[in-house]
């Protein structure tokens, strides 16, 4: 067993300090062969930091590096830390700005700053750091002077955009609006711009067309040319306008022809005609002081026409007697005119005429109340009164007779015999006492009669009976024979 293994021995190894002569183990050739390896790959490794590098950072370009005297030391390593520092920073930068996609929308500033760092590379591989910390921050301000003009650049696209689409210059507002949207991809704008602008070239076909189209006044056409491009790009103001103007256009001569067939109609008498014409009108001009006269002409014309109607109904009605009719059309023209004289004058004497026929119907519905006195009176009173029909209303003569002929019966009396007991006193209402009698005959006229009898120690009698006109009526008994 080695004894430096064993415990309690001491290590014996002498440590030689630098540049002291090594022992024979030391400077064996195995030993030689294994520095002479650690220093061919630190010349590698140099070689990677000088070639490798800065390529890996970005493009290289063959620009001259002037040679510069080397500083001391100590300022040799500040000045490469500073420089290694700015690139970092850079290289931080340039990777927030890729995702971005600083590439397609960032030059010149994007490639400008590749070519400085470039440069700034080969100045650090010559250990130039002063040089290189120089150009790595040009490089770092290019990168933020584009980071902090993106905004700009955002909006400078969108005006750009906005302004060619206006003009119609469908290439340059695609072109302005793709960079726009490489700023900013979600941009709601730019993405709405960019759609309106792809369709543009359409809308322009579908103007032109409308364009042409209302210069050979073909209106319809134009306008489904206008609407079409007004569909197409609803915020696309010229097709709207030549849409609306199109449309007046069609609506004036659309207008002006309703108004001709409605006057015309109104000339000729055609009041249905204008009316339907008249309509149309105003509903393509709704409140039009032409309309207006004109539908006053035409209720004028048809207050007439109704006035006439009503008259030609209204004589019908007083033709053949039909008063309560006759009365109804007569209101119907006061409503349409109030100083229409036929229907003034016509309607107070059918008036007239429905109360005279409702009195004459008042005895002759019911005959038997001229069976009283008092109606009696009052019904020779009417036919006093009417006296005769006019010849031209013979339903009226013919109430008239019916009315008198019935107050002529009513007024002859019938003979009428009552028998007794010779007991007996009879009494009969309206008519007075008859006493004691055994048989006696009355004249009485026509109506309803109430007798009674009465005896002493008998039960009272009453009896009622009725007389009419041509009735033969039995003999009438009244005897008391009921003791009491």
């Amino acid at each position: 067993m080695d004894a430096r293994k064993q415990p309690g021995v001491r290590d014996t190894t002498v440590l030689q300090p630098p540049g002291q002569p090594h022992d024979a183990a030391a400077s064996a050739p195995g030993n030689h062969r294994w520095v002479w390896a650690v220093l061919a790959a630190l010349l590698l490794l140099g070689l990677a930091v000088i070639f490798a590098l800065p390529g890996l950072i970005g493009p290289v370009h063959e620009t001259a590096v002037p040679a510069q005297p080397l500083p001391p030391a100590g300022d040799s390593l500040a000045l490469r830390d500073a420089a290694h520092q700015t690139l970092q920073s850079y290289l931080q930068l340039r990777a927030r700005l890729e995702l971005d996609n600083a590439a397609d929308w960032g030059e010149p500033d994007w490639s400008e700053a590749a070519t400085r760092v470039s440069a700034a590379d080969r100045y650090f591989a010559q250990r130039q750091f002063a040089a290189a910390g120089r150009d790595y921050q040009t490089a770092l301000d290019r990168l933020q002077h584009l980071a902090a003009n993106r905004g700009v650049m955002l909006s400078t696209a969108l005006e750009e955009a906005t302004r060619a689409l206006a003009e119609n210059d469908v290439a340059m507002a695609i072109s302005r609006f793709e960079a726009a949207l490489a700023i900013e991809p979600e941009h709601a704008a730019a993405t709405r711009g960019l759609a309106q602008a792809h369709i543009r070239t359409a809308i322009i076909e579908q103007m032109n067309r409308g364009q042409a189209a209302e210069t050979n006044n073909d209106l319809e056409a134009a306008e489904a040319a206008y609407r079409q491009a007004a569909q197409l790009d609803v915020d696309y103001e010229p097709a709207r306008a030549a849409l609306r103007r199109v449309e007046g256009q069609i609506n004036e001569r659309d207008f002006n022809a309703a108004m001709t067939q409605a006057l015309a109609a109104l000339d000729a008498g055609q009041a249905g005609a204008a009316g339907k014409a008249l309509t149309a009108a105003e509903r393509l001009q709704p409140g039009d002081s032409a309309v207006r006269d004109a539908r006053q002409r035409l209720q004028g014309m048809r207050a007439q026409a109704g006035l006439n109607s009503l008259r030609r109904k209204a004589a019908d009605r007083v033709s053949s007697e039909d008063w309560p009719a006759a009365v109804q059309q007569y209101r119907q023209a006061l409503a349409i005119d109030p100083a229409a004289g036929f229907a003034v004058a016509g309607l107070r004497h059918a008036e007239e005429r429905v109360a005279l026929h409702a009195q004459f119907d008042h005895y002759l519905d019911s005959p038997d109340r001229v069976y009283s006195a008092v109606p009696l009176a009052n019904a020779e009173k009417l036919l006093a009164a009417a006296s005769e029909a006019p010849p031209n209303e013979p339903q009226l003569a013919k109430k008239i007779t019916a009315l008198r002929e019935l107050v002529t019966r009513a007024g002859t009396p019938v003979t009428v015999t009552l028998n007794s007991d010779g007991a007996t006193s009879v009494v009969i209402y309206r008519v007075g006492r008859l006493g004691q009698f055994d048989t006696r005959q009355l004249e009485l006229l026509p109506g309803d009669y109430t007798v009674v009898g009465s005896r002493p120690g008998y039960r009272d009698i009453r009896k009622e009976f009725a007389v009419r006109p041509g009735m033969s009526l039995p003999s009438l008994v009244v005897r008391c024979e009921e003791v009491i």
